[in-house]
């Protein structure tokens, strides 16, 4: 059963206040200048939303990540691009050192994060090893009394803002298990940051590119708080994908309430479109599949508080929330008729943002595998 408290409800209350009067007024022009919302970004600081699943004990607010997925989602419903920025620090750049660091790395990096003065992500994915992990190049050789990394990791989202990342990248042999997480500061000697730039959606969330040219780093930079290897980076890809989903339900939202204001105001044969049964009727449908996937989502991050496998359960949430906002999406633009491809109308900015979100956690057939593979046994 999902425990819904008093203090969720009051957060998203606050959340979805701020979100309202500070990150919508700011959308339209993030998404045209393909900058970073580095005010918004400043603000959410200030509202102490940035260390919410991080222990008290390192400056942090010690929240559930049911709370992490409502702030995402709130945040999400007006900017994509902002609530992704913030779900890959929540759900991916601190994930990595809660549950792959030892105590030494947590006390020396959760604190900054925590206080939003340093943005954290993760980056795994290259240009020839996006999903598959058994693909990826980079690799971390020890060298005097560390490691030197060498590679180029892409799709690193929030990557421009990020003060550390977390690189995926080999510590030797060629197989899954002998992958390592390594935290790196972006600005020192040898790494070189690539925006991405001139994309489809998302174009504030300041993706980039990242090259790293034998940077060296001390050996306290590999999180070695677990055995290591694959099956330990499992559990920061499943808070990617809790994060994922929880953008993908709060855009879905934006677009589901930006056709619902626009029918009830635009006229055809003498009445208002949301008159006509088959608006209401995707109205209807994009309504219950957010819902549906809300519930799944939440559920996910229950188990996974609660210190439960949820790999099935993340993986289900993930793809119903991307297929909730493709509907959401498609039917709002529908609605909107020729409308709905006009960048004067913010349902062409989240159609778009929704686009963009596909491959984010893992596409919508590698959930599908996932979760069949789940279903036969098989945990990948």
């Amino acid at each position: 059963m999902i425990r819904f408290e008093e203090h969720h409800q009051e957060i998203r209350e606050m959340i979805s206040d701020f979100s309202d009067k500070k990150i919508a007024p700011r959308a339209e022009q993030l998404d045209e200048s393909q900058g970073v919302p580095s005010e918004s970004l400043s603000e959410i600081a200030d509202l102490e939303m940035l260390g919410l699943t991080i222990p008290e004990e390192h400056g942090g607010s010690g929240l559930d990540l049911l709370t992490a997925c409502l702030v995402v989602e709130e945040i999400s419903r007006n900017c994509g691009s902002t609530g992704a920025i913030v779900a890959t620090h929540l759900f991916e750049g601190t994930s990595a050192i809660l549950r792959l660091g030892d105590d030494e790395g947590r006390a020396r990096w959760l604190p900054q994060l925590a206080s939003g003065k340093t943005l954290a992500t993760f980056a795994m994915a290259e240009r020839e090893a996006e999903s598959d992990a058994s693909a990826i190049d980079a690799s971390a050789g020890a060298e005097g009394d560390g490691f030197a990394i060498h590679g180029r990791k892409t799709w690193i989202m929030g990557g421009q803002t990020a003060g550390l990342t977390t690189v995926i990248a080999r510590r030797g042999e060629d197989n899954l298990e002998d992958l390592g997480a390594f935290v790196v500061d972006p600005t020192v000697e040898g790494c070189h940051r690539e925006a991405h730039e001139d994309l489809l959606g998302l174009r504030g969330a300041g993706f980039c590119a990242l090259n790293l040219e034998g940077v060296q780093l001390p050996s306290n930079a590999h999180l070695s708080g677990s055995s290591g290897g694959w099956s330990d980076i499992l559990k920061v890809v499943d808070m990617a994908r809790l994060g994922a989903a929880s953008v993908s339900l709060g855009v879905a939202r934006g677009a589901i309430a930006h056709a619902l204001e626009y029918s009830s105001q635009r006229k055809a044969f003498g009445r208002s479109i949301d008159r006509f049964g088959a608006i209401r009727a995707m109205h209807a449908e994009a309504a219950t599949a957010v819902e549906g996937a809300r519930l799944l989502l939440w559920r996910a991050a229950g188990l996974l508080d609660a210190g439960k496998s949820a790999g099935r359960e993340v993986s289900m949430a993930n793809l119903s929330a991307k297929q909730a906002a493709y509907k959401a999406g498609r039917d709002a633009v529908q609605i909107l008729g020729g409308n709905g491809y006009s960048r004067e109308y913010p349902v062409e900015r989240c159609y778009r943002d929704i686009q963009a979100l596909s491959p984010f956690g893992g596409g919508e057939d590698l959930q599908k595998i996932l979760v069949a593979r789940s279903m036969a046994g098989v945990r990948s």
